[in-house]
C-alpha cells in the first residue's frame, strides 16, 4: 500500500492523473474520472496489434485511387 500511495502522489505532483484539490492541502480522486483515464491509456493486445497491421497492409495493395479515407 505504501508503495501505490507514493506513485500516486508522484502522478498528481506532474499532473499525469486527475485530482481535485479543494482546500490546497488534502488530494481527492473521482473514481470515474480515474476510470476513464485508465481506460485512455490502453495497451493494445497483440492480436489488435496484427489485426490493425493486417488492415494497413491489405489497405496497400489496393491502388490509391480506390482507397477510402475516414
Amino acid at each position: 500500500m505504501k508503495y501505490l500511495r507514493s506513485k500516486k502522489y508522484k502522478m498528481t505532483h506532474f499532473s499525469q492523473i486527475p485530482y481535485y484539490k479543494p482546500a490546497g492541502k488534502l488530494i481527492f480522486f473521482e473514481k470515474s474520472a480515474l476510470l476513464d483515464w485508465v481506460r485512455n491509456v490502453k495497451v493494445k493486445s497483440e492480436d489488435e496489434i496484427r489485426e490493425e497491421a493486417a488492415l494497413h497492409l491489405s489497405s496497400l495493395s489496393v491502388p490509391r485511387s480506390e482507397r477510402t479515407h475516414v
